[in-house]
């Protein structure tokens, strides 16, 4: 199965808000993709002791990083579905890596039923899904 975790995903891990994301890092069955745009964003986010952490998680845990341009006809479709511009690229980028889920705390994300390819649910969902 594919994942996406978005930024805040990882700034809560982080800040120690949520943990339950080891669930996800430790589960065998699950591929967790990011891009470019992600990491820009948890590092934003973090000060400079949580960036060593935050690439840390990225290579103890085999996350799959992918650095290729985002198809514009994604970003296209998800401009005219009403998304805001750091979610256009998000869903852009969970739909070009064929993500199952979107694991998300961002209640836009959360509220909207227009996705198509991909499933949004929070970890605490996610989690609950896995049982």
């Amino acid at each position: 199965m594919i994942i996406v975790l978005d930024s805040n995903e990882y700034i809560n891990y982080l800040e120690k808000k949520n943990l339950n994301l080891q669930k996800v890092f430790f589960n065998e069955n699950l591929s967790i993709c990011i891009n470019d745009i992600i990491i820009r964003e948890v590092l934003r986010n973090l000060n400079e002791s949580q960036k060593k952490d935050f690439y840390d998680i990225l290579f103890e845990n085999n996350i799959n990083f992918y650095g290729q341009k985002l198809p514009l006809h994604l970003l296209t479709k998800y401009k005219k579905l009403g998304l805001k511009k750091g979610d256009i690229a998000i869903a852009a980028f969970c739909e070009s890596v064929n993500a199952n889920y979107l694991i998300t705390e961002n209640r836009h994300f959360l509220k909207k039923k227009i996705f198509d390819k991909f499933k949004v649910l929070s970890l605490k969902g996610f989690l609950g899904k896995l049982r």
